[in-house]
C-alpha cells in the first residue's frame, strides 16, 4: 500500500508548498472533465479521490511537523537569549524570549537589550521601564531605562534634523 507522499510522488520530508504543487500537477492529469470517454472519466474520478485523500493526509502530516515550538521555562529562554545577544543575533534572541512561559524583570531587561540591538528604541524603552516597575530598586534596570530614553531622544532629534534638511532642499529646488 502506498503512503500519501508516495501517491503524490514526493519525498516524505516534503513541505506544504511541495505537497500543493504535486497535488495540482496530478489533478490536472486525471481530472474527469478532461476526458470525453465515460470509462476514462470514471477512472479519472477514482484517481482524483485517491489523490485528494493522499493530499489531505500529507498536509496533515506536514502541518504537524511545522507546529510552533513549545514554550520554555523562563530561565532557559533567558539563558539562550543571553548567548544569542553575545553573538549579536538579535532576532533569534527575541524569538527565544518570546517562547518564555513567564516574564520577570530580567526578562524585560533582556528584551530591552535585544530591541536596542534592533534599533527599536521606543519598544526597548518600554521594556526597560517594565523591568524598573517590577524591580524599582535595581540600579542596572534604571540605568538601562535612562540610556534607552536618551537614545530615543537622540534618534528623534536626528530624524527631525534630517527632515528639516530635506524640506529646505525641496524648497530650494522648487524656487
Amino acid at each position: 500500500m502506498q503512503t500519501a507522499f508516495e501517491r503524490l510522488g514526493i519525498a516524505a520530508s516534503a513541505g506544504e508548498s511541495d505537497i500543493r504543487a504535486a497535488y495540482h500537477k496530478l489533478v490536472k492529469g486525471c481530472h474527469p472533465d478532461s476526458f470525453s470517454d465515460p470509462e476514462q472519466q470514471r477512472r479519472g474520478q477514482e484517481e482524483l479521490i485517491l489523490i485528494n485523500v493522499a493530499y489531505e493526509q500529507a498536509m496533515k502530516i506536514a502541518c504537524s511537523r511545522s507546529t510552533v515550538s513549545p514554550s520554555l521555562p523562563c530561565e532557559q529562554a533567558k539563558s539562550w537569549a543571553k548567548k544569542l545577544l553575545e553573538r549579536k543575533q538579535f532576532e533569534l534572541a527575541l524569538l527565544q524570549l518570546s517562547k518564555s512561559e513567564s516574564k520577570d524583570a530580567e526578562w524585560f531587561s533582556l528584551q530591552g537589550d535585544t530591541l536596542t540591538g534592533l534599533k527599536q528604541y521606543t519598544s526597548a524603552h518600554q521594556a526597560f521601564r517594565a523591568a524598573v516597575r517590577m524591580e524599582p530598586n535595581n540600579l542596572a534596570y534604571r540605568r538601562n531605562a535612562l540610556d534607552s530614553e536618551m537614545r530615543l531622544k537622540k534618534a528623534a532629534t536626528l530624524s527631525g534634523k534630517a527632515l528639516h534638511q530635506i524640506k529646505s532642499l525641496l524648497k530650494k529646488g522648487g524656487e
